[in-house]
């Protein structure tokens, strides 16, 4: 899915939605799953809702989130 091929979206491409992301837990301290999820959905569309997960697994193994399971919730890593 990172990789684009001639059919996909750019807007909702695994990339634009993890700056999306970015640009959320910038904002705020942390956000938990649902309402990120629907910030995302707002954004870009239900089309976006498929890629969603695709692009925090994307943050995560770049070392850009942190995931709380108390609370549900990411916060940005601000250190790598």
């Amino acid at each position: 899915m990172i990789k684009p091929d001639r059919h996909i979206n750019p807007d909702i491409s695994v990339i634009n939605i993890g700056a999306f992301i970015l640009k959320q837990l910038n904002a705020f301290y942390d956000i938990n799953y649902d309402d990120l999820l629907n910030k995302v959905v707002d954004n870009m569309g239900l089309e976006g809702k498929e890629n969603f997960p695709y692009a925090l697994s994307f943050l995560y193994l770049l070392g850009k989130l942190e995931y709380s399971e108390i609370t549900d919730s990411f916060r940005y890593n601000a250190t790598k």
